[in-house]
This record gives C-alpha cells, sequence and structure tokens, in this order.
C-alpha cells in the first residue's frame, strides 16, 4: 500500500472519529455476573430477557463484547455465598443481582467488584448501601417500596371478590426478616380497615407452602395473598397449580405470577425495571462508580387478572375491576 494511500485511509478514520488501529481489532469483551433465583433464567425468566434486551440496545450483545456468568439458587437462597463466590473467581466486570438475599451474599464475596441490585428492600436497613444518594463503597441498585403494598393488594383482592373476610397471608421466613414485624403491622392495620381477618403464615420450602395453601382451604380461608421471595418465584407455577386444586383465590406480587397462573398479581413492572437496571450496568461498564450513582426508588406498578383462572374458579370479576387492569389474560 502506498504512502498516499495509508495518509487517505487515516484521515478518513480520523474524520469519522476512529483511531485507525482500531479499525482491524475485536471489541474488549466484558464479563457480567448473574445472580438470581430463577432456575433457568435463559429459559424461563422474564426479568433476565428484559435485562438482555436492555443491554442489547443499548450495544452490549453477549458473543460479540460481553459474556455472561449465569449463577442460580433456583429458590435456595442458602446457596447464594457460593454461587457468589463462583462469580467472583471468573473476575467479572459487574454483577447483577435479583434480590436481598443474593445482594447479601455478592457484597459479602467482594469489596471491589461493582454490584447493581435489582430489588431490595430497605437497603439502607440492610446495611447494603450506606444511603440512596450517595451508596458509597462497590454497590447501587433499586430499592423495592413495600410500605403499604399489602394494604393496596388486601384492598384490590376485596374490590374483585368483596365477600373476602378471612385471608391467609403467606411469606418466606428466610425473607427481609428484620422487616416482617413492620410489615405484619401494616398489613393488619388494613386488614381492620377493610373487616379482613388476615393470618400470617411463615413458609420455607414447598413442603411448608403446600401444607399452607392445605390449612388454608381446610380452615375455609377466602383467599391468600402471597408476598414477594426468591422461593415463590422460582416455584411459581407450582403455586399456581396448588391454588388452583384447593380453589384458592391468589393475591401475587408481580406479573410473573399471574402469566404462571395465578389468579391476580399487583406490584412493579419488573419487566421495566430491568430494562432500567441494565441502563445502570452500561454506566458501570463504561466507567461510572456505583458509589456514586443513587440507588433508584422510582416504581411502576401494574395489576394484571388471570381471567383464564378467575373463570375455573368460578369468579365473576366486576367490570369495573376489570377496567382498572393493566393487562387481562384470556
Amino acid at each position: 500500500m502506498t504512502t498516499r494511500r495509508l495518509l487517505v485511509l487515516a484521515l478518513g478514520a480520523g474524520a469519522l472519529g476512529l483511531p485507525l488501529l482500531a479499525l482491524g481489532q475485536k471489541q474488549k469483551v466484558r464479563r457480567i455476573g448473574y445472580l438470581a433465583n430463577d432456575a433457568e433464567p435463559r429459559k424461563s425468566s422474564p426479568t433476565f430477557q428484559a435485562l438482555m434486551s436492555g443491554l442489547h440496545e443499548l450495544g452490549w450483545i453477549e458473543g460479540k463484547n460481553i459474556e455472561l456468568h449465569i449463577r442460580s439458587s433456583s429458590g435456595r437462597i442458602e446457596l447464594f455465598p457460593q454461587l457468589a463466590g463462583e462469580i467472583v473467581s471468573a473476575k467479572v466486570d459487574v454483577i447483577v443481582t435479583g434480590g436481598s438475599a443474593a445482594t447479601r451474599a455478592a457484597k459479602a464475596a467482594t469489596s471491589t467488584i461493582p454490584i447493581v441490585f435489582a430489588s431490595a428492600a430497605d437497603p439502607v436497613g440492610q446495611k447494603i448501601v450506606a444511603s440512596p444518594t450517595r451508596p458509597g463503597a462497590n454497590v447501587t441498585g433499586f430499592e423495592l417500596v413495600l410500605k403499604d403494598l399489602g394494604s393496596k393488594r388486601l384492598e384490590l383482592l376485596k374490590e374483585m371478590l368483596p365477600r373476602v373476610t378471612r385471608v391467609t397471608r403467606v411469606y418466606a421466613a428466610t425473607s427481609i426478616d428484620p422487616l416482617q414485624p413492620a410489615i405484619i403491622n401494616e398489613d393488619d392495620s388494613g386488614a381492620r380497615r377493610l373487616g379482613v381477618t388476615l393470618q400470617h403464615v411463615a413458609v420455607t420450602d414447598m413442603v411448608s407452602i403446600k401444607a399452607a395453601f392445605d390449612a388454608a382451604a381446610h380452615s375455609r380461608e377466602d383467599a391468600i395473598i402471597l408476598t414477594g421471595a426468591g422461593l415463590f418465584v422460582g416455584n411459581r407455577e407450582i403455586i399456581a397449580k396448588l391454588a388452583l386444586a384447593h380453589r384458592l383465590p391468589t393475591m401475587c406480587t408481580d406479573a410473573r405470577f399471574a402469566d404462571a397462573g395465578a389468579l391476580v398479581s399487583y406490584g412493579e413492572n419488573l419487566l421495566l425495571r430491568y430494562r432500567r437496571v441494565a441502563r445502570t450496568v452500561d454506566k458501570i461498564l463504561r466507567g461510572a462508580s456505583p458509589a456514586n450513582i443513587p440507588v433508584d426508588q422510582h416504581m411502576d406498578f401494574e395489576l394484571v387478572l388471570n381471567l383464564k383462572t378467575a373463570q375455573a374458579l368460578g369468579i365473576t370479576v366486576p367490570g369495573r375491576f376489570l377496567l382498572r387492569a393493566n393487562r387481562v389474560i384470556k
């Protein structure tokens, strides 16, 4: 190649804002760790797919410039410390965690690799971050705001099923333990306002979940409210079938449960949240420090009704409730 042609190429690359050497170089591959509850995130996790879609839109493509290191507990949070250690050993550039337990495990495993938590209740109280505005250290993410959510779900359940007076609230005994007393008090207060008797049942595994549904059916409870926990997310299809078999209308925390067959869900639109998580990951991969990225406290709520399940349970859903639903599964 002549000197004149080299000069033309160099000037052309400069005009495009591209270094001449970059024309023949491969793009650097960045490693992303993913730690969550779903047994097979690639196959069964809508939130994982939303994260990947968000990353793709920002130019991060698996096999081209990102490499994924996925670890899942399949609902067994006691596995998180080991799984977090495996991700850290892979020398990833950033770790995305799916909940409080995963986040605590990742934080314990590394003080240097950036961590973005997709969902954590009271991250300051759990000592995950120093403050919402200045997280400090290597962790930032998205707060799950629980205040008044239990009362709102009960209110919606009562609107759909006006005759409901006895409800069992099932929660994971290992989930956000420090917050449970306050949540229970708040939910009980809301239940009294609505004239509902609320029973709280803690579970630890699928055996105790089945026992809770058996007991609720035996005592003729009118409905069940299922709180948010990795144990439930990983077993949501089994739980939906259990609720239908016991003919127990079940209100859940987010659309993944209604999509799996539960009667109704009210909570955050997690697909939108995980797309925002992708934006935070993008900032970190481009050089931002998690210590300086404020915790995101924004939440977009949605009401999702599974009309097929309502029909199977013999429930006639009031027209006004159908109009309130953001999405109806038919």
